[in-house]
Order: C-alpha cells, then sequence, then structure tokens
C-alpha cells in the first residue's frame, strides 16, 4: 500500500524519504516530504494522494502543534458554549483536543480533500466535517474560527482570508497561523511571509476587524487573532 501511495505521491511533485534508517532496535525518524511542484502538491489531487495513507500523513503532521495553538487561544477566548469551526481542518486534531478539553456548543470542520475528510469524520464523530472550497466560501459563522497553515499554501492567499473573516460571528474571534517566511525552508509551501508581510498583509484585507500579530513562543510561526467588532 505505502509502495502505492508513494507512487501517486510523486505523479503530483512529492516524494518521502526516511530520514535515517532502523539502528540498534531505534525507531525510524518520521518521513520527509520531498515537494518538486509546490503547485501540484497543493492541489486536490496532489492533498488526497498525501492523506490517502494516515500512516504517513500523520507521521508529517506536528500533532503538538496543533495542542499548543488551542491553549494558545484558549487564554484570549473561551470555547464553552461557543461555535467552534476549523477550516482546513486535515486530520481533524485540533477539533479533538477542543472537544476533549472544553464543552463548545458546536464543532465544524472544513476541507478540501475528501481523503482528510475521511479521516477527521473517523477521528471526531461529534463534529460537523464538511467540504469547503475556500475560495468560495461559506454562509456560516461561528464564534471561534481556527484558519491554521493554510494560507501558504495558496495561489490567492488574499482572497481565502477575505472568505475566512466572513465567517466570524457578531463578536467573534479568529486564529490564524503561518510559518516564519525567514526560517521556512518546505518546498510545498507557495508563501513566504516574514513576521512584518504577514502584519501589513492581515491588517490590509481585515479592515474593520481588530489584529493582533505575533511570532508564536518559537519563532517559527506568525499568528494573526482577528475579532470581529461589534457595530
Amino acid at each position: 500500500m505505502k509502495d502505492l501511495v508513494k507512487k501517486v505521491l510523486s505523479w503530483f511533485g512529492v516524494g518521502i524519504h526516511r530520514l535515517s534508517p532502523t539502528q540498534n532496535g531505534h525507531r525510524q525518524q518520521p518521513p520527509r516530504l520531498v515537494v518538486t511542484s509546490a503547485l501540484a502538491h497543493n492541489s486536490k489531487e496532489g492533498l488526497n494522494a498525501f492523506y490517502a495513507d494516515q500512516e504517513i500523513a500523520e507521521s508529517y503532521l506536528d500533532i503538538e502543534f496543533y495542542q499548543r495553538l488551542v491553549n494558545f487561544l484558549s487564554e484570549k477566548t473561551n470555547y464553552d458554549d461557543k461555535s467552534v469551526a476549523d477550516i482546513g481542518c486535515g486530520a481533524g486534531h485540533l477539533l479533538n483536543f477542543i472537544q476533549e478539553r472544553f464543552r463548545p456548543a458546536s464543532l465544524t470542520g472544513f476541507e478540501y480533500a475528501e481523503a482528510a475528510l475521511a479521516i477527521a469524520r473517523s477521528r471526531v464523530p461529534a463534529a460537523q466535517i464538511k467540504y469547503l472550497d475556500i475560495y468560495d466560501g461559506s454562509d456560516l459563522t461561528f464564534d471561534v474560527v481556527f484558519c491554521v497553515e493554510v494560507l501558504e499554501h495558496l495561489l490567492y492567499p488574499d482572497k481565502a482570508l477575505g472568505n475566512v473573516i466572513r465567517m466570524i460571528a457578531d463578536s467573534g474571534t479568529a486564529l490564524l497561523t503561518v510559518p516564519n517566511g525567514r526560517t521556512d525552508i518546505f518546498e510545498g509551501h507557495i508563501n513566504f511571509w516574514s513576521p512584518e508581510s504577514w502584519d501589513v498583509f492581515v491588517k490590509e484585507i481585515c479592515q474593520g476587524f481588530g489584529v493582533t500579530t505575533g511570532l508564536l513562543e518559537s519563532g517559527h510561526t506568525n499568528f494573526a487573532i482577528i475579532k470581529s467588532i461589534e457595530k
């Protein structure tokens, strides 16, 4: 199965390589993705190929990162009795962490890749997991909106961000993250924002909202907290 997945991934500009073999009983390091075409990697076909093998996909994802984001935003807003959405929910880890620790009124995940939707539905059965093309947007609104590690993969991040903020309910809050472009070296990303250019980009699109940007503690991730201002 893994050989087939690797072959399919190669059609979309992605290779999977172990960083080192198993030696002396030590576990192998997780596979490293080598991308030859960012556009192919970020296409629907490329994403479905990536998620086709759950073990490969999850060995690439930094699951603890999603937990840190949930904790980070919980210091600034409450999830209890709130409608929470994750746009680009992937395998559903972030929603699962919220479900385990808080009492949200509802959980909704949005994804573009059908293979990721299937994984998320099995991981967080209590959540509504829906297909979404971020360029089309949605008429649904939520009290808390996450969109993490998504915009760097898109050719038109300005259009996507405009649709994301339209999904923030009155008095709602969104948390967005992208890699710090000064340290990001992943060939599968299309956009590389420095902290300064990220601040300019977000504030230009999110006029009329309260916006706070910065770097997360590691220094490798730009964040933006976007708050809907009561009218």
